[in-house]
């Protein structure tokens, strides 16, 4: 039931700086400007690709509050994008680094050829595109050196969509029965992480996309926290109502606490945490993002949903004020990098009395 990838949802801390980093440096369309729907005085921006497809969707809560997130359990590692050449890497490389960004590789895996970077948040990044073995390290240094001049970005760089998302788990067996129980989903393989002696690469999806999540697991993985720069849910997709329904009876019969289904106006959405702390949401397809404003004007102005449409008023003013105490800085100053990028470092003991078991983790 469950096709991949619908959104990933993200938490920034100012939504001017966030729009030139993903417009203009990445080459996103914003594709829906409105509110978090569950804290209506702060933003929520959705970018996708030009027609706002399932799958190429990265959103953001504004909040501007927020502490500094921490990658761990509970808080995802990063977000992958695929890219339809592997000629657009060293062009991505050259671009990004004429725009100030820190940027590593490219790495060759066995699978893959991947940059990483970072956003001004500190969010970490990957842009990628499958290795079919014939491209060896050596052949990628050689492309590094040599990188072209680019001036701007070009058709062939576009972000395609979603390749994968990278959640953290400390328990390989408990995450593969999961989503086998509760999604249908398979694990396809489970491999040594190559950043991070032991570690694994655990690869969990369907049979179109069978590592659309690839789990770093790690026996001494560490709680994360969900701040500013870090991953906020995962959302996948189901063709319709009817498919969400049946997860949702799914999780009752397994107990799993779950949100309910929820009407997001532009789609339907069902939230749910893995056994590691990790939001999850199924979201609908449909009805999109083209229900209430046309095609060529999506994300041009501040969109609510009907029912908080005679608060606009308030929400405007709030905003407004939010925006005078929120300094924009541009060009950002961006964080580093880390080399290797896939590693996970310690930051914290998770404390001895969590219960990995308990799937029926508060939404």
């Amino acid at each position: 039931m469950v096709k991949g990838l619908h959104h990933i949802t993200l938490v920034t801390s100012n939504q001017e700086v966030n729009r030139r980093f993903y417009t203009e440096v990445l080459g996103l369309r914003r594709v829906k400007y409105t509110v978090n729907q569950d804290d209506i005085f702060h933003r929520h921006l959705f970018y996708a690709d030009e027609k706002g497809t399932t799958g190429s969707a990265i959103t953001f809560f504004e909040w501007p509050e927020l502490q500094r997130g921490r990658i761990g359990l509970g808080s995802p590692h990063h977000l992958a994008y695929s890219v339809g050449k592997v000629d657009a890497l060293p062009m991505w490389k050259a671009w990004l680094m004429s725009q100030g960004v820190s940027v590593n590789g490219p790495y060759g895996r066995d699978d893959r050829v991947s940059l990483y970077l970072k956003d001004p948040d500190g969010v970490n990044i990957e842009i990628t595109h499958p290795n079919d073995g014939e491209l060896s390290q050596g052949y990628l240094e050689e492309l590094d050196k040599n990188l072209p001049t680019i001036g701007e970005i070009r058709p062939e760089m576009r972000l395609v969509k979603f390749n994968h998302a990278t959640p953290i788990a400390d328990d390989p067996n408990i995450t593969v029965k999961f989503f086998d129980k509760t999604l249908g989903l398979k694990n396809a393989f489970t491999k040594e992480n190559p950043d991070q002696p032991g570690t694994s690469i655990l690869a969990i999806g369907n049979e179109e996309q069978p590592d659309f999540l690839r789990y770093i697991t790690s026996d001494a993985a560490t709680r994360g926290l969900v701040g500013i720069g870090n991953v906020h849910h995962i959302a996948m997709a189901v063709a319709d109502d009817g498919e969400q329904l049946k997860i949702l009876k799914k999780l009752e019969e397994l107990g799993i606490r779950n949100s309910g289904i929820i009407d997001r106006f532009w789609f339907h959405s069902l939230y749910f945490r893995d056994p590691h702390g990790n939001l999850l949401e199924i979201a609908t397809k449909g009805p999109g993002y083209t229900r209430d404003e046309p095609l060529e004007k999506l994300g041009m102005s501040l969109i609510l949903p009907p029912w908080e449409e005679s608060r606009r008023n308030e929400i405007e003013k709030f905003l407004n004020e939010t925006d005078n105490k929120n300094p924009i800085r541009w060009p950002p100053a961006y964080p580093s990098i880390r080399s290797p990028p896939e590693s996970i470092i310690p930051s914290e003991k998770v404390p001895e009395e969590r219960v990995v078991m308990d799937w029926r983790r508060q939404v």
